[in-house]
């Protein structure tokens, strides 16, 4: 049990600058001004809450804040977006390929899923369902005349999708960006090749980078045609090995989720949801 005196105490601001500022000293006893304070002090109050709880060790689960919105207190929602925020930006843009319909889409899911809290039944975990919704309405986009070129499918990627990406990994001419990304695995790779064991790393910069062949490759390092083969063949596995685990050491940062981008996306479903009316200026 977490002490009122200590909920009393904590206080968390989202939102800096001078309209907040105001919010809290200037207000006048008016209509306008009382109702921006009350909603604020509303705001707070739900996330002094959970940092309370948190920092005690007992952390609101999501059923707990979404019986407290279907108990009227509509501001707790804003716990359950910043909570499921970042992971269902990065499911948006991973489907959608694009930052703005991306943020739409989790707007959108935040609308949806509150417009239909009562049909959650905790047969599964809230993030999951949020996840559904989220992915439904990505690939609902997908469909449309915009997107119609960049479909993708999420039941049989290997029929459809593989052959579009790996067509897509051809270079008709590559861009300046295209071009700076190939830099940078270029140092990549130099890198990989450097780790190789002597033997494996000839075979590989013999056969693979001046392109020369198994026999012209074994008459320079005077070993046998099937030494090569194996080396070399050894080489390239423990180079996919070691770009590989670049890959997994680095896929928890791709599609970064910065704060003003998470302001924005709470903001808006908040106007959308009438819960309180805040200029977007306030979080950017």
């Amino acid at each position: 049990m977490v002490p009122i005196r200590k909920l009393n105490q904590v206080r968390i601001s989202f939102h800096s600058g001078p309209p907040a500022d105001r919010m809290e000293t200037n207000w006048e006893p008016f209509g306008v001004q009382m109702h921006q304070r009350n909603e604020a002090e509303e705001r707070r109050s739900s996330m002094e809450i959970e940092n309370a709880a948190a920092s005690a060790g007992q952390a609101i689960s999501d059923e707990e804040v979404i019986q407290r919105v279907l108990n009227g207190d509509d501001a707790s929602f804003e716990l359950i977006m910043r909570r499921h925020n970042r992971r269902l930006y990065r499911i948006a843009r991973g489907i959608l390929r694009n930052e703005a319909e991306a943020e739409d889409v989790v707007q959108e899911t935040y609308v949806r899923a509150f417009e239909k809290l009562n049909g959650f039944q905790n047969k599964g975990p809230f993030s999951a369902w949020l996840a559904r919704i989220a992915v439904n309405e990505s690939l609902s986009r997908l469909r449309r005349p915009a997107f119609k070129q960049d479909r993708v499918s999420l039941d049989d990627p290997e029929r459809q999708d593989e052959v579009k990406f790996m067509s897509e990994l051809t270079f008709s001419g590559p861009n300046p960006e295209q071009l700076a990304a190939r830099d940078d695995f270029r140092r990549l790779l130099e890198n990989a090749i450097d780790t190789l064991p002597k033997g494996y790393r000839m075979a590989f910069i013999f056969r693979s980078v001046e392109e020369m062949t198994v026999a012209e490759t074994a008459d320079i390092l005077e070993v046998e045609p099937a030494t090569v083969k194996s080396r070399y063949h050894r080489a390239r596995k423990l180079l996919q090995q070691y770009l590989a685990g670049m890959v997994d050491a680095t896929a928890a940062e791709v599609f970064p989720f910065a704060g003003k981008r998470c302001d924005r996306i709470v903001t808006g479903v908040l106007k959308r949801l009438g819960i309180r009316n805040i200029p977007m200026e306030d979080t950017q």
